[in-house]
């Protein structure tokens, strides 16, 4: 079964000839810059110069031989990200640092460093006149959408992968204020300041939708997945009480979905880091298709509870093996075990696609990460 074909049946909740699988087609499902060389030295691929897709996660793009040797079903419609953003790195101390496109300015430590943080905010404090007074970012121009829209058809009539995109240039709705202002700062300011925190969410969504429309007449007709994010939960459960979620939240996030599902049949992809299992009613009343990363490890987060809960309504996208413990520090033989544990609960059905959860970090054996794809490609086929 070509790879297309075998996605539109996941993702439709019937069974493919096999579980599709994905690496490096979302900036949540792929690998950290480190463990992507080591991959492919062990692999004996040839080590090129590397191109990052995402510079806060050091996160390279994936070249075609690494997603040919693991059968990936999917391809990134997405330009080099320096030709989207602008994004120049400078050294400050003990530091490598940039400012992003919404003015925060992020730091990677130069020793022992893996990942960029942010460090300091544009936004200083939650009143109406610093809204007035920030420039806000701008999407990306029709040229780019346009060079896009090019990369798509070429991707879509030449080749029988899905195709994911996304034109979201910047975290979430709920996120995106925590990178302007500060998590604390903002988690104060949706109770103690509501009109400033609606203003701010409303105006960051206005952001996303002109960015959307742009970016879905060039590419929307060609892609079969679009990626959207906005992390609220953590390890035990939602950040934010739900009752603020489904009144400041929800409504803007409903109202993203209601713009991109005018441009574009793609099946939407919402991803949420965390125990998001209180979440998910309300992503499946939003029109959301897809939840990512499945955080197995997570609280409530079980496999075969969340597919009998939730798998006539939703894909799940990921859970494929725990990141946390079982894959960075699990032998081979465990990630094995993981994995087929996790395909015969998510798998059954349709309505699953293999990742990691999340991406694949900096320290993990390249043994483990083979084991992980080598097993659900072999693993994952369909049985009478």
């Amino acid at each position: 079964m070509k790879s297309r074909e075998r996605v539109r049946l996941a993702l439709n909740h019937q069974e493919p000839d096999r579980v599709p699988i994905d690496l490096g087609a979302t900036i949540v499902t792929s690998i950290a810059r480190k463990a992507y060389l080591e991959l492919k030295q062990h692999l004996g691929i040839p080590v090129e110069e590397v191109k990052l897709l995402d510079y806060i996660q050091q996160l390279p793009y994936v070249d075609e031989a690494l997603m040919q040797r693991f059968e990936v079903d999917f391809r990134m419609v997405q330009l080099p990200a320096a030709t989207a953003a602008d994004v120049s790195i400078y050294e400050e101390g003990d530091y490598y640092a940039f400012i992003d496109r919404w003015g925060a300015k992020l730091y990677m430590p130069k020793k022992g460093g893996w990942y960029f943080d942010w460090v300091d905010f544009p936004i200083k404090g939650p009143t109406m006149a610093a809204l007035d007074n920030y420039e806000w970012p701008r999407p990306d121009p029709p040229e780019v959408h346009a060079q896009l829209g090019e990369q798509a058809k070429y991707l879509y009539e030449s080749t029988d992968y899905a195709l994911v995109g996304n034109a979201i240039i910047g975290g979430g709705i709920f996120e995106q204020p925590a990178r302007v202002m500060g998590l604390q700062n903002f988690l104060m300011a949706l109770l103690s300041e509501p009109a400033f925190a609606d203003r701010l969410m409303e105006t960051i969504t206005d952001i996303y939708i002109e960015s959307c429309n742009s970016y879905l007449d060039y590419v929307g007709p060609y892609i079969q997945v679009f990626t959207c994010w906005d992390d609220l939960a953590g390890q035990n459960g939602w950040l934010i009480n739900p009752d603020l979620y489904r009144k400041m939240i929800k409504p803007k996030q409903k109202r993203l979905v209601e713009a991109i599902k005018k441009k574009t049949n793609a099946k939407l992809f919402y991803h949420s880091c965390g125990a998001t299992r209180g979440l998910i009613p309300d992503l499946i009343d939003i029109g959301f298709d897809i939840l990512n990363p499945v955080q197995v490890s997570a609280k409530g987060m079980d496999t075969k509870e969340l597919k009998a809960e939730f798998g006539r309504d939703i894909a799940f996208w990921g859970g494929g093996v725990d990141t946390q413990r079982v894959l960075p520090f699990g032998s081979p033989q465990e990630v094995v075990e993981e994995v087929k544990r996790r395909i015969d609960d998510l798998a059954p059905g349709g309505g699953f696609v293999f990742a990691t959860v999340h991406n694949i970090q900096a320290l993990v054996p390249p043994e483990n990460i083979v084991a992980a794809f080598d097993t659900a490609r072999e693993y994952g086929h369909y049985r009478a």
